[in-house]
């Protein structure tokens, strides 16, 4: 198969435009809740090399251009090893990798890799077809095989939660720092007490920076394990179900503030 055509030419105006954060704080917190949400996802070399990348990408905020050799040597590991985790890493969404090429000779040059924002890669993750999906429709076989890994962990997740097997042993070590309301829930379809305390990582990610008890929380918390559930067993997870988990979260957040923001202006007689 002919190889893709390199269309990018490595120069400030791209960086630029591949840019794909107004702030360093704003990528700050990206990065450090990629690291909770998906900590059980990423191995201590991913998580070099996210961190490597990040503190790389503060000139044009999100996209670094550092050679597979130089991030090796930085964190004592070899090409190779680099080239897989930088491979999880875009599995996963976090970053996107861009080929590019020299303006003088136009050969090959670094890859772009631009850190992508929180939005992108867990606020469409129930969607049927991927961006990946339009832009390339003729898939190859190594990547078909990938999609058929996928679906077997989905199908095997989907059936865990319809048969319910649920043990009643692992869960009783839940954290404490889970509310009670929010272990059974979730205990009835996860026989785990790490993906039950992941689920509520998520919810604390969220909700860290709004003013809710910790009652509302847990009740937003619940309606949005019934949604993922549906999700689930409509077979509409593209990615991990944290992912998905965090979209639904959010969602329920943004309908929440604009209930409340509707009520405050029907107080002030504003509508």
């Amino acid at each position: 198969m002919r190889k893709k055509a390199i269309t990018l030419i490595a120069s400030e105006e791209t960086y630029k435009n591949l840019s794909t954060f107004e702030t360093i704080d704003q990528l700050n917190e990206t990065v450090r809740t990629y690291k909770e949400m998906l900590s059980t996802e990423l191995n201590k070399t991913c998580v070099a090399v996210l961190d490597l990348l990040h503190r790389y990408s503060a000139k044009y905020t999100g996209v670094s251009f550092l050679r597979k050799n130089q991030i090796g040597e930085l964190i004592g590991k070899s090409r190779r090893t680099i080239i897989r985790a930088c491979k999880k890493l875009e599995e996963l969404g976090i970053i996107r990798q861009y080929e590019m090429k020299r303006n003088s000779d136009m050969q090959q040059t670094s890859n772009a890799i631009v850190i992508q924002p929180l939005e992108e890669v867990f606020g469409s993750n129930h969607q049927n077809v991927t961006q990946e999906e339009i832009e390339n429709p003729i898939v190859s076989s190594s990547k078909k095989m990938e999609m058929s890994h996928q679906e077997n962990n989905l199908y095997s997740l989907k059936q865990n939660i319809i048969n319910k097997r649920y043990n009643g042993d692992e869960t009783e070590f839940t954290s404490n720092r889970v509310p009670k309301k929010f272990k059974d829930l979730a205990s009835n379809f996860y026989d785990s007490a790490n993906t039950i305390e992941e689920l509520w990582k998520v919810v604390k990610c969220a909700t860290s920076k709004l003013d809710y008890t910790l009652s509302e929380i847990t009740d937003m918390a619940c309606d949005s394990f019934r949604q993922l559930v549906r999700q689930i067993k409509k077979n509409r997870i593209r990615k991990n179900i944290y992912a998905c988990y965090w979209g639904i979260v959010n969602n329920i957040l943004d309908q929440m503030f604009y209930e409340e923001r509707y009520e405050l202006e029907k107080e002030l007689g504003v509508i």
